[in-house]
């Protein structure tokens, strides 16, 4: 499964500054580096070529950003847990983000002929962000910080997780 890496600016607007301030931002931005999406003070780009222009225009602007990296998620065959509003980022044309400071994804193998991979995963459901199904292979997102809970229960089922980021 190929899930598209992007990085994000994350912007730290000034306060009191009229909307005009921002729209003037994202014109500047949107000449020289284009936008492959936003989300409030959030600006996505596809590629890293496209941070230094963009960089220059918040330095020209005096607005402070911080960069993250982002994944896109793919609609189809998305599922989401109770957590999944919590840690997505929604933009504007309808595309679903991570923040891959936040959240990590794996998939779980049973590599032992006593493994039990359903149990483990029950265990795990109250934690999961959600899971993406394709060609047969479930990749599972979870909160970054609880990689290594995930690795001990599934340890004590016999399986193996391999983090895939």
């Amino acid at each position: 499964m190929k899930l598209a890496k992007m990085i994000g600016l994350d912007m730290h607007l000034p306060a009191g500054k009229l909307p005009g301030f921002y729209a003037q931002i994202i014109k500047g931005i949107a000449q020289n580096a284009p936008l492959y999406g936003r989300y409030k003070e959030l600006l996505i780009f596809k590629s890293e070529d496209q941070i230094p222009q963009a960089l220059k225009v918040l330095e020209h602007y005096r607005v402070p950003s911080e960069r993250c990296d982002l994944l896109l998620l793919p609609p189809e065959g998305l599922e989401q847990d109770d957590l999944f509003d919590d840690y997505a980022i929604i933009t504007r044309n309808e595309n679903i983000f991570v923040d891959l400071a936040l959240v990590a994804l794996f998939t779980i193998h049973a590599t032992k002929p006593d493994a039990e991979p359903a149990p483990a995963l029950l265990q795990l459901k109250e934690h999961m962000i959600g899971n993406i199904s394709s060609n047969n292979v479930t990749m599972h997102l979870i909160d970054r910080q609880l990689k290594e809970l995930a690795d001990r229960i599934a340890k004590a089922y016999s399986c193996d997780v391999e983090w895939h980021y």
